[in-house]
């Protein structure tokens, strides 16, 4: 069960990570798009995206359908993520810069609007298939590993196979066989998904009561949702998290290339260590979830993240970080390794929580919103996702990054300085803010199993009162 459905996050890892590691690199020095308009461009598609999540949250939330409330959903993002991901790695050559501009707009907002409709149902009806506190977390687990499955394909497909050699991530002509790949990959992933969900419909709540229309209900159901102090707390601190990260891959390629001076080997080594440390933070987190309470495994990941993000850069700019070659890589993949193991374990606690959080909500407002919930949660990351492509375009145009779209980029010594302060340390800070407001958490395994234990009461009399009417 567990396994099937973890498949369809192959899909998230890869459609989600997958562009974050090679899109701004392939658009800005590839293409040559100018940084500030191609992280507008990237940032639009994230804008809206955000926006519309909580219209598909609600409306998954309450749809009827003999598939249940989730799968049409799904079913109607995966062609669109497929078709888009490959138009978005295949930039046509010789157009206007406006021209390639108003494309890439279009293509980023199609791409994050089908990813969107996929993963929210996704992920949502993960929460449904267990109401136990621990097996959600094991749940969790497993959804990660597919997505960091999914995230690692990319990775070796991308640096070892479409984009290796002597070009490297440079090789334009890599981009587009390097998508058609994934995109098969994600949606063989997808439907294996799908249909293991088919077979758990009857672990799946019903479609939510209510006679109004989407436009007069969503704006009272999003403020209701925001009335939950745990779920407030969650939003914020995913926000700054999500921004922190953003940040620090979308300029991942750009720091490896001209900070560190990387190869693509070496790229791809480093690379490697974080997305493996990624994966196999997953099975740290369940001996430490059954140790500790998930908002503790949740700081004790962001603090992790925030330094594996910064030392190494910072200490380099200081002049403290000697190293070069071999030992830099060991060094960095070592560093990332770590960080990327406890931000799994971050992750997980993050989505385990906000499954506890929809609980809560029934207990305290009477109606089941866990599309909504992963709307929200989904939107606190797509924003802070796409203010991080705006911050990196607008910071690269800003400090003089300039490229001739042949793949190379001649960069002077204070731009290249930057490009380290605001990979490294800058987006470090902004995890530790996260980590600070995540502390107002207060939803541990005692209040939540309360929390469940009135929420099954409630069930048996509304049970029983509606055998007592029939009769």
């Amino acid at each position: 069960m567990k396994l099937g459905y973890a498949a369809g996050a192959l899909l998230d890892g890869i459609a989600s990570q997958g562009v974050t590691i090679f899109l701004f690199f392939y658009v800005t020095t590839v293409v040559g798009v100018p940084a500030a308009l191609a992280g507008i461009a990237l940032a639009a598609g994230l804008v809206v995206d955000a926006l519309v999540d909580p219209l598909i949250g609600s409306l998954s939330d309450g749809w009827h359908s003999r598939f249940g409330r989730r799968l049409p959903f799904m079913a109607a993002g995966l062609p669109g993520t497929m078709l888009f991901l490959v138009l978005i790695f295949s930039l046509p050559a010789g157009w206007s810069t406006v021209a390639i501009f108003a494309w890439l707009t279009v293509l980023s907002i199609g791409l994050r609007i089908s990813i969107s409709l996929f993963l929210l149902p996704y992920n949502a009806v993960g929460a449904e298939l267990s109401d136990d506190y621990a097996e959600r977390s094991s749940i969790a687990v497993w959804r990660w590993g597919g997505a960091m499955a999914g995230a690692l394909s990319a990775v070796v497909l991308g640096f070892g196979v479409f984009l290796g050699g002597v070009e490297g991530p440079s090789r334009r002509a890599g981009y587009t066989p390097l998508a058609l790949t994934l995109a098969v990959i994600a949606g063989v992933g997808a439907l294996i998904a799908m249909r293991a969900l088919l077979t758990m419909r009857d672990r799946q709540h019903p479609p939510l009561p209510g006679t109004r229309r989407i436009h007069e209900r969503l704006a009272g159901e999003v403020a209701e949702i925001f009335g939950n102090q745990s779920f407030r707390t969650l939003f914020v601190g995913a926000l700054l998290l999500f921004t922190s990260l953003a940040i620090h891959s979308t300029l991942g390629l750009h720091s490896n290339t001209y900070f560190w001076r990387m190869t693509p080997s070496q790229m791809q080594s480093v690379t490697l260590s974080l997305f493996s440390g990624l994966l196999l933070g997953a099975p740290l987190a369940g001996p430490m979830l059954k140790r500790m309470e998930k908002r503790t495994v949740l700081l004790i990941g962001m603090v992790g993240l925030s330094l594996s993000t910064s030392l190494p850069t910072a200490l380099r700019l200081v002049g403290l970080f000697p190293f070069e070659g071999r030992a830099m890589v060991t060094i960095l993949g070592v560093t990332v390794f770590v960080g990327g193991a406890l931000m799994a374990a971050a992750a997980i606690s993050f989505a385990s929580m906000m499954a506890d959080a929809a609980d809560e909500h029934e207990h305290l407002f009477g109606a089941r919103r866990e599309g909504l919930y992963f709307a929200g949660w989904a939107f606190a990351t797509k924003a802070a996702a796409g203010i991080g492509s705006l911050v990196a375009g607008v910071a690269l145009q800003a400090i003089g990054f300039q490229s001739t779209g042949s793949g190379h980029a001649a960069l002077g010594a204070d731009t290249v300085r930057w490009i380290g302060i605001i990979n490294g340390p800058g987006a470090g800070l902004l995890a530790l803010a996260a980590a600070s407001t995540c502390l107002f958490y207060r939803l541990d395994a005692r209040k939540h199993s309360a929390i469940l234990r009135d929420l099954i009461q409630r069930r048996q009399d509304a049970t029983s009162h509606a055998s007592e009417t029939a009769a």
